[in-house]
């Protein structure tokens, strides 16, 4: 309440008179209510405003504004005060109703006065004649009203309806209203449609509180709407038929359901009346699944005679082909029964077999306009029949898979995908029989090839045999094998890749058919094992594929024992249970120890960058091998890792080069640390301290022993170990400091977060001793490694909050006497302030930084003098002479500016001003921007005048000027607002994801981004173009989608007409209308004599004379942009000259390819400019040359006259000579 009771206080300076009377009145009351000792509670505010209402005598503009605030206030109220008091404000409210009935804002406050004293009523109340009058008067005003009051009153019925008094479910004003509105509509549906429409909208509203037992009154009220042939009342009992199916069920029998839908179906609008069939359809998609919820059985009889009645208007030309097929798959999906289902595939007739029927018509020519919409309704058929698709939509198919063979680029995306769709149901193998691939003997009249199916093969099948894939997939691709080498033999190239092609989609198939096969363990033999081990070894190409595959095979039934579906469910989606997943996973496991040797061997042959795949089955299988195969391969792996180690290999850095042994060992050994157990995981982390940490000489093995590190703190046995060595840990870290390489940094600050979370709090001396170098890591050159220090740095703090001893004299440099320290936040920074006094730049840059993250993170929890002192000292480093230090100074400056309380940063604010000017002055405009926006930030914080007060007067000019930019961009902002919203939601969504920022956390955002709100300005123009261009973008695919195709029939010049009988006719429809080509007139042809044979003479003067003047013709853009002593315009604008550029290219001629003769190339015309000898070569201008004549003209005044038969020079008066 106090917010909006702020928002009008400040109106009491408006211009607008209403907003000014409102805010005055405001305070005045609230003047009163202090003099008479009150709290501003809203009883007050009731209690004051209710008297002065009271006492007001004729002042419109006053009884408007206090009921104006009165309208804030009751939502506040108690519902005690408003039952209490409610005859007396009835009375006060009805006295002021009567006299100003007529002024249109104090209807609507009374309005709402009325929806929160009625709201707040209990069940008793609503027996008084009084409250039930009160709501009649918001039923009138709802139907008669302006339109303003209206949809205020309308708004206040729905609102007081949907809270009933407790306990009762239906309000006790809900019959008053039914029987308020059937009485309107039934006295206005004739006389007064206009006021129909205004009812049928409130009815709309308030049909989810309707009387159960009146919605068969209201059902037979709303069927007579649409005999009066107005589409506007039509169109508004539609849309309340629409809502009354999406409220609440009703009590309404089944017989009187059914005769309601088959009313509503009666209505249907005809197929091109684009107003009333869209809504139309929606209440038939809503009707049906109620329907079918009600009486299944009956559902199913009368759902394929709809069917039928609304998929024959895809034969008509209209725009609701969408909606059509939308509706069709509601009803496909809700209404059809799996009796139905298994009833139709018995053989037995019924109306799935109709609707099959249908949809294979669909595919007719009739239907060709709305083929893309058909095949989404064949689509719901395929999902809703499942596996039972394979005999009931054969026909659908086998007319898919025709038209797939010469299909328009209109509707291919959408027929891939309903094909796509029946073989993730019906099955490959089901499929293929229909449309069979013939990939062997594809020149066939009666085999067609279909190669074009593989890839739609290898995206949708899913769930299916494995042993299709193993009896029929793999033996096809050996033979196209076979095909493919004595082509390869024959040295025909082409052929064989064809062929390898072919192959290698054939076994991209093999993660589909392992995707939850339902013959696992039947399918999957030792020959089919030993073929995928093979391909492992020799197709370095297939290795994803069949990693893929056997992944798959662990990780769908580890899935679907997991779920927590019933089997019931499960065995109707999938056809496996969870008993059956868990026999499949148990069969698996036979397997898993072969695989993982096979899978080692072959880890081992990959490049390091290329390895995942492999390490992602790897870890798939050791999830079902058992614990003592697990540590018995994990015994080789780290025997064959001692081994590599105690070799001394050689590290190179050829990338095709495999790596070493021990690189490859310890990445294994890393994958399977989360399955071994103590005793493993004891062994692993031995050999990491004693050989890894320092291996200074290989800094992949060093980076790689912290890894092991890491992810044994990750799981629960690594973890116990490294908790029972946490001493010899930290000493082992500690000793490694000075070793650790680069590369090593980052994995090394990792396994020091990790161990800093283990640390007992007893002993905490680990988090001073590394402090230093976590502080330096903040500054590294590598991003990961410093987001990394800087959550350690967190994780410190944490860590110290918790409380515990930090023993001061285990630390280097500190005698055994020195006494321990309590881990306390402030200790934690008194740690991290001590690298403020180090010698370099560096050190001290990198503690501001730390110091700059860690308060943001704890600065709730920090005492006010620390952080006081905190920036004290910041300000003096801001001040510095060194860009490094003060750069870091800036950034804690603006964290503080940010997120401090401004009672702590006004005490400082002119410490903050002069050192933030100090840093200017001396840096000149390294930091110009930076501390602007730190000035923009405090004007924000504090406001203009306290931060100007504190300016010198040599700065002021620059507060000014950032005063006048925001001033500006905040004038921009409003303007911007108040322009045509005709696009506001994609402009708001466009700006929304411009300005969403990349920051990985708050610190980020806080220390880099929204600096200023001055800097978009300007941008503001391209952020405007961008909207109108996506604006202009969405428009033209609005009348893409609303083009309406044409169908026209492609014709070769040599066949007959077309026959429509037959089934291939279907490829020869194109939505494109047909263009003639043209034949394009040679100027160049030679002509042809009576024989027939071609004349080529010589061209005659005359046609050479002619063919000159042609070319003659002057073309003033081309002279202009490759005349040398021609110009350009730059972007500003301005002149600029070619200066010696050689433009005597002309434009390219394309050669289109035809065949016939080639004009012969003509000489190009070189130009040379005359007056070059007399051109200075350092300065601008013409010089005198020794033995030359001055350069007064550059024109030649020689004789120009050429005698018969001499080739002498022409002069042009354009500076140049044609030679």
């Amino acid at each position: 309440m106090e917010a909006k009771l702020d928002r009008i206080r400040k109106q009491a300076n408006s211009k607008l008179a209403n907003q000014k009377l409102y805010g005055q009145t405001l305070v005045a009351i609230e003047e009163t209510i202090r003099e008479q000792g009150e709290e501003l509670s809203p009883t007050a505010y009731f209690g004051a405003m209710m008297t002065t209402l009271q006492s007001s005598q004729g002042s419109t503009e006053l009884i408007g504004a206090l009921l104006y605030l009165l309208d804030e206030v009751f939502p506040f109220l108690p519902h005690s005060v408003l039952r209490s008091k409610f005859a007396d404000i009835i009375a006060i409210i009805e006295n002021v109703f009567e006299q100003h009935k007529d002024e249109q804002p104090i209807v609507r406050s009374i309005v709402g006065c009325l929806q929160e004293l009625l709201a707040a009523q209990d069940a008793p109340n609503w027996s008084m004649p009084v409250t039930k009058k009160a709501f009649q008067q918001l039923l009138i005003l709802s139907a008669n009203a302006s339109p303003k009051a209206r949809k205020r009153a309308q708004d206040a019925v729905r609102n007081v309806l949907s809270r009933p008094p407790p306990p009762t479910a239906i309000h006790p004003a809900a019959d008053m209203t039914s029987e308020f509105i059937l009485r309107v509509l039934h006295e206005t549906s004739k006389s007064d449609q206009h006021a129909a429409q205004q009812m049928l909208a409130l009815l709309q509203t308030i049909v989810p509180y309707w009387p159960p037992h009146k919605f068969s009154t209201l059902c037979q009220t709303l069927l007579q709407l649409p005999k009066f042939n107005n589409i506007f009342l039509t169109k508004a009992a539609f849309d309340v038929f629409e809502a009354l199916f999406d409220a609440q069920e009703t009590d309404m029998d089944t017989e009187k359901f059914a005769g309601l839908i088959r009313a509503i179906c009666e209505l249907k609008p005809a197929a091109v009346d684009e107003r009333l069939l869209p809504t139309w359809l929606l209440i038939i998609g809503k009707a049906f699944p109620s329907y079918a919820k009600l009486n299944p059985a009956q559902c199913a009889n009368d759902v394929a005679t709809v069917f039928a009645l609304i998929f024959n208007d895809f034969q008509q030309d209209s725009r609701c082909h969408r909606q059509i097929a939308n509706c069709l798959s509601t009803l496909i999906e809700y209404c059809v029964t799996d009796d139905m289902i298994e009833q139709a595939s018995a053989g037995q007739a019924n109306g799935l077999l109709e609707m099959i029927s249908l949809l294979e018509n669909g595919l007719g020519v009739h239907f060709q306009a709305a083929w893309v919409h058909v095949m989404t309704v064949q689509q719901a058929m395929f999902n809703k029949l499942n596996h039972y698709a394979a005999p009931l939509m054969n026909g659908c198919l086998a007319l898919l898979g025709e038209l797939r063979l010469s299909p328009s680029e209109a509707y291919k995306e959408q027929l891939d995908k309903t094909l796509g769709v029946a073989i993730s149901t019906m099955g490959p193998q089901f499929f293929l029989q229909i449309l069979p691939l013939n990939l062997e003997s594809p020149t066939s009249s009666n085999q067609v090839g279909r190669a074009f199916l593989l890839p739609l093969l290898k995206t949708y099948t899913t769930n299916t045999t494995l042993s299709y894939f193993v009896n029929v997939l793999i033996p096809l691709g050996d033979r196209l094998a076979q095909k493919g080498e004595a082509a390869a033999a024959r040295e025909l190239e082409m052929q064989a890749k064809v062929y390898e092609t072919l192959v290698n989609q054939i076994w991209s198939l093999a993660p589909g058919f392992c995707d939850l096969p339902v013959d696992l363990t039947r399918a999957f033999n030792d020959t089919v094992a030993e073929r995928f081990s093979s391909l492992l070894y020799t197709q370095p190409d297939l290795r994803p594929t069949i990693a893929q595959a056997l992944q798959l095979l662990i990780e769908k039934n580890q899935a679907l024992v997991k779920s927590s579906a019933d089997d019931a469910h499960l065995l109707k989606a999938y056809g496996l249970t969870k008993a059956q997943a868990s026999q499949n996973l148990e069969f698996m496991s036979k397997f898993a120890v072969n695989y993982l040797a096979v899978f080692f061997n072959v880890f081992s042959q990959i490049a390091p960058a290329f390895r995942g795949f492999m390490a992602e089955v790897i870890k798939s299988y050791l999830t079902v091998t058992t614990a003592e195969d697990i540590n018995t391969t994990f015994k080789k792996v780290l025997g064959m890792l001692s081994q590599a180690l105690e070799s001394n290999e050689t590290v190179t850095n050829d990338p095709s080069m495999p790596p070493p042994m021990s690189h490859t060992m310890l990445d294994l050994a890393i994958i399977m640390i989360p399955f071994l157990d103590l005793e493993s995981a004891q062994l692993l982390y031995n050999g990491t301290l004693q050989s890894l940490l320092s291996k200074e000489s290989d800094p992949t093995l060093q980076k790689k022993g912290y890894k092991v590190l890491n992810h044994l703190m990750r799981c629960d046995n690594g973890r116990q170990v490294v908790a029972q060595h946490i001493e010899e840990l930290q000493n082992h870290l500690l000793e490694a400091t000075g070793s650790c390489t680069g590369s090593a940094k980052k994995d090394r600050i990792k396994t020091l977060k990790e161990v800093v979370e283990l640390l007992p709090a007893t002993d905490l001396h680990f988090i001073p001793a590394i402090l230093s170098e976590v502080v330096l890591a903040s500054k590294d050159n590598n991003e990961k490694t410093r987001n990394f220090a800087f959550d350690l740095l967190v994780s410190m703090g944490n860590k110290m909050k918790a409380g515990g001893i930090v023993k001061n004299s285990r630390l280097e440099g500190f005698d055994e006497s020195f006494p321990d320290a309590n881990a306390t936040l402030g200790e934690f920074f008194t740690m991290l302030t001590a690298g403020l006094a180090g010698t370099t730049a560096h050190m001290i840059g990198a503690t501001v930084g730390a110091l700059s993250r860690v308060f943001f993170e704890f600065k709730d929890e920090l005492p006010v003098e620390l952080a006081s002192e905190l920036l004290q000292t910041i300000n003096v480093l801001a001040a510095s002479n060194n860009r490094e230090i003060v750069k870091a100074a800036v950034g804690y400056v603006k964290v503080c500016i940010v997120v401090l309380d401004i009672g702590i940063l006004q005490p400082q604010l002119g410490d903050i001003v002069r050192s933030l000017l100090k840093c200017q002055h001396q840096h000149k405009s390294h930091f110009k921007v930076k501390i602007r926006h730190l000035f923009e930030r405090l004007i924000r914080r504090f406001g203009y005048e306290p931060v100007a007060a504190l300016m010198p007067e040599d700065d002021k000019k620059m507060i000014v000027n950032i005063q006048k930019r925001r001033l500006r961009a905040k004038r921009r902002k409003n303007a911007n607002a108040a322009d045509d919203d005709s696009d506001d939601d994609e402009d708001v969504s466009a700006r929304a994801s411009a300005k969403k920022g990349a920051f990985q956390d708050a610190y980020e955002e806080v220390l880099y981004g929204s600096e200023s709100e001055i800097d978009d300005e300007g941008s503001e123009d391209e952020t405007l173009k961008t909207v109108k261009a996506a604006a202009t973008a969405l428009k033209q695919q609005k009348k893409k989608k609303q083009a309406v195709s044409n169908a026209f029939i492609r014709e070769d010049g040599e066949d007959g007409p077309l026959d429509f009988l037959d089934r291939s006719a279907l490829g020869r429809i194109s939505s494109n209308k047909p263009q003639q080509r043209k034949i394009k007139n040679n100027k160049n042809a030679f002509a042809e004599g009576d024989d027939g044979r071609l004349v080529i003479n010589e061209p005659t003067p005359q046609q050479e004379a002619e063919e000159e003047a042609e070319e003659a013709g002057e073309d003033y853009y081309m002279q202009h942009m490759t005349n040398p002593d021609g110009f350009t315009r730059d972007k500003r604008n301005r002149i600029k000259f070619k200066k010696g550029k050689d433009a005597v290219d002309d434009a390219m001629e394309v050669d289109d390819g035809e065949e016939g003769p080639k004009k012969a190339k003509r000489p190009v015309k070189k130009f040379e400019k005359i007056g070059k000898e007399f051109r200075s070569k350092r300065a601008g201008g013409d010089v005198k040359r020794k033995g030359q004549m001055d350069p007064f003209s550059y024109v030649p005044l020689n004789k120009v006259i050429k005698k018969k038969g001499r080739r002498d020079t022409k002069v042009t008066y354009t500076g140049r000579v044609k030679k």
